[in-house]
C-alpha cells in the first residue's frame, strides 16, 4: 500500500477527534465516496448534512480531513473534502499515556460504530428483508501467538485490507463494515 495511501495519526488530538462513531462513519463514507462535499456525505450517510459540519471541522482541524476546493451549489458554493489518507494507521512510536487513553477511547469508539451497524443489520434482517446469508458474522478467538506468528497475522491483515480495497466496487449497492481487533491478554 502507497504512504500516500495511509494516514499516521500521530497525536492526542489525532486520536480524540476519532473517539466518535459519527466520525469513524464520516471516514467510512468518505473512502467510498472520494472528495465530496458535506451534503453529499450527509446523502451517503443517511443523515441531514447540518449534524455532520461540526464533525468534518474536527477532522479537518487535526488533518485527517482536507478542504481541497469549492464548487457552485445554486446560490453559494459549498466545500470539497478529501481523506489525507484513505487507511488509518496508528504510529507505533507514539507512547505517552495521554496518547494510549485517547487511543484506547478511539479504539471503543470504533468498536461502537462496529456495534451499531451490526444493531441495523439485525434489525433489516428482523423485518424480513433480505438478508444474504453469513452476511452476518461475529466471531471471537482466543489464542497464543508466537512473536513470529503475531508478523504473520499483521501480514494476513494487512493483506486482507489490500483485497477488501480492491474487492470494491462501486456498482454493487450492498456495504459491508468488517472490524478486526486483536489485544494481547
Amino acid at each position: 500500500m502507497s504512504k500516500r495511501c495511509e494516514f499516521l495519526v500521530s497525536t492526542v488530538a489525532q486520536m480524540e477527534a476519532l473517539a466518535s462513531p459519527i466520525r469513524h462513519q464520516i471516514h467510512l463514507a468518505m473512502e467510498m465516496l472520494g472528495p465530496c462535499s458535506v451534503n453529499e456525505l450527509a446523502e451517503r450517510m443517511g443523515r441531514v448534512p447540518e449534524t455532520l459540519y461540526y464533525h468534518v471541522r474536527r477532522l479537518e482541524k487535526v488533518g485527517i480531513l482536507a478542504k481541497v476546493g469549492t464548487r457552485d451549489a445554486g446560490m453559494r458554493e459549498e466545500a470539497i473534502y478529501r481523506l489525507q489518507g484513505k487507511r488509518l494507521r496508528v504510529d507505533p512510536r507514539q507512547t505517552s499515556p495521554r496518547f494510549l487513553k485517547a487511543m484506547a477511547k478511539g479504539c471503543g469508539s470504533l468498536l461502537r460504530f462496529a456495534q451499531r451497524s451490526f444493531e441495523q443489520a439485525l434489525e433489516a434482517r428482523a423485518e424480513r428483508r433480505t438478508v444474504p446469508k453469513r452476511s452476518l458474522r461475529i466471531e471471537q478467538v482466543a489464542v497464543r501467538l508466537s512473536a513470529r506468528n503475531l508478523v504473520e497475522l499483521n501480514n494476513r491483515l494487512d493483506g486482507l485490507q489490500e483485497f477488501l480495497s480492491d474487492a470494491d466496487e462501486a456498482d454493487d449497492k450492498q456495504m459491508y463494515v468488517i472490524t478486526v481487533a486483536t489485544a494481547p491478554l
